[in-house]
């Protein structure tokens, strides 16, 4: 149960800690809108890995048995990704201040958190070989996988919201003219990730 719990703990920071597109999300929405943004996106992106584990230990039976579903996921994860790098790149100046949370904007950034998870196949992959070596390996039975990964979920979602909570502690640093700086090069980031989805879209999964 110990090794269990240390474990699921250990692996979810370091899932959690990986720079990948919710990582710039979080930094970017908790300086503009506060660290409330941030709870919500990383709900929804623990809602998603939820999903993935979920496929993974089933082994994807309930999935549907689409041939081209890579294709499609990395086709609309890209466009998403490149939608919301051209609107950070030439987004106005924002007013740093924190914003009131309402249920759009909650809702907002969870779908945020969740489509940024679920459309990126990478995070599958990873779960799926998490799975795949806990149970080949025999490492624990499948009520300590269930633990392992309570706690693997529980330290991403503990550890991105202190991502969050720290960068909006920082919002008093940022001028306007160094967050419109901060939003370009977040947009270029995320313009730079879709262009890759897309690209692994029409040449591996085509």
């Amino acid at each position: 149960m110990f090794d269990a719990v240390v474990s699921g703990f250990g692996t979810g920071i370091v899932l959690s800690c990986m720079l990948g597109t919710v990582f710039f999300a979080l930094i970017q929405n908790s300086i503009d809108f506060g660290y409330k943004s941030g709870i919500f996106i990383a709900s929804g992106v623990v809602f998603s890995d939820i999903f993935y584990i979920s496929a993974a230990m089933a082994g994807t039976s309930f999935l549907p048995d689409t041939p081209q579903m890579p294709f499609y996921i990395s086709l609309v994860g890209g466009l998403l990704l490149l939608g919301l790098g051209v609107s950070s790149i030439f987004r106005k100046k924002v007013e740093i201040k924190p914003q009131k949370t309402r249920l759009g904007n909650a809702l907002y950034y969870f779908g945020q958190g969740f489509l940024l998870n679920v459309l990126n196949p990478v995070n599958f992959f990873f779960w799926v070989a998490i799975v795949a070596h806990l149970q080949t390996e025999k490492y624990f039975t499948f009520n300590l996988q269930i633990v392992f990964f309570i706690f693997c979920l529980l330290a991403i979602f503990l550890t991105e919201v202190g991502i969050s909570f720290s960068a909006s502690r920082l919002r008093k640093l940022f001028t306007p003219l160094i967050m419109q700086r901060f939003n370009q090069i977040s947009g270029g980031i995320f313009v730079s990730f879709g262009i890759k989805l897309l690209i692994d879209a029409f040449t591996k999964y085509a």
